[in-house]
């Protein structure tokens, strides 16, 4: 087994900017998911979710005492529609084991309770001091929707990595611990090149063959920014590349600034 080249993580970043802008929409859409919008919509459900609407419902319906309660309070809750109707809010209270109970119930059940009002009496189910009126439908706020913003990021972010942030990492682990072979050009070709705001970096493809050591081609390709590399090789020409020693289809060329740089003795 081959020990690991000493590489900077500089290299890493040399590698990014070739993939980009993938790469760095990648590590942006996925950062800003994680680390910012996700956060966002976890502060805004846990803030914003009453205690009422944690209640286990169907535990209560199905074990719940049934009391009286009642109205203390009614309330449309104008920042939720749908439709053009707005949820209400009922509160009441009722007696419980020698105690005075005050909780919350909010419903979009508005046909059931177009007739209550303050003072009148109703029938409430209560379970492990949480509690819910009978035969009302409980409604609670959808804070689901404010996951899937940073679903979309995040899912976008993992496209982005795929496309440009793993090829880098494997190409950047080749440096590291990749076996150096000898192969033959078969082509050489240009490339979408990179831009930044102020250079335009052109890229070549570099089609080669090697032998798997049993007499078999196998065939390969990496890209370059390697000018001088270029002008030098032509198709039947050497060059050295790294090989995945697990899984031989995975190649790239020596970069020789690299290899200069870090003195890896190629």
């Amino acid at each position: 087994m081959n020990n690991k080249r000493q590489i900077g993580w500089a290299v890493f970043y040399n590698l990014l900017k070739e993939k980009r802008p993938f790469s760095f929409m990648g590590i942006t859409f996925t950062g800003g998911a994680v680390l910012i919008l996700l956060p966002v919509a976890l502060i805004i459900s846990v803030a914003g979710t009453q205690p009422y609407e944690k209640y286990d419902n169907e535990a209560i319906q199905k074990n719940g005492i049934e009391k009286n309660a009642k109205i203390t309070y009614i309330q449309t809750m104008q920042n939720v529609s749908e439709n053009g109707e707005h949820p209400v809010t009922i509160s009441y209270e009722y007696e419980n084991n020698g105690s005075v109970v005050k909780d919350k119930f909010e419903t979009f059940d508005l046909e059931k309770i177009s007739g209550l009002a303050v003072g009148n009496e109703i029938k409430v189910l209560s379970y492990k001091n949480q509690s819910v009126i009978k035969n009302l439908k409980p409604f609670s706020f959808p804070f689901g929707v404010f996951f899937i913003l940073p679903g979309i990021f995040g899912l976008m972010g993992v496209i982005f990595l795929f496309i440009g942030f793993f090829p880098a990492l494997k190409k950047f682990n080749l440096y590291k611990t990749g076996i150096i072979r000898d192969a033959n050009v078969v082509s050489i070709s240009s490339h979408n090149g990179t831009t930044t705001f102020r250079t335009f970096q052109s890229k070549f493809l570099v089609n080669y063959y090697f032998s798997d050591g049993l007499g078999n081609k196998i065939f390969g390709n990496s890209t370059t920014t390697d000018f001088l590399l270029v002008n030098e090789k032509k198709a039947g020409d050497t060059v050295k590349i790294f090989v995945d020693e697990s899984d031989q289809t995975k190649t790239c060329l020596v970069p020789r600034l690299e290899a200069m740089k870090y003195n890896w003795s190629i």
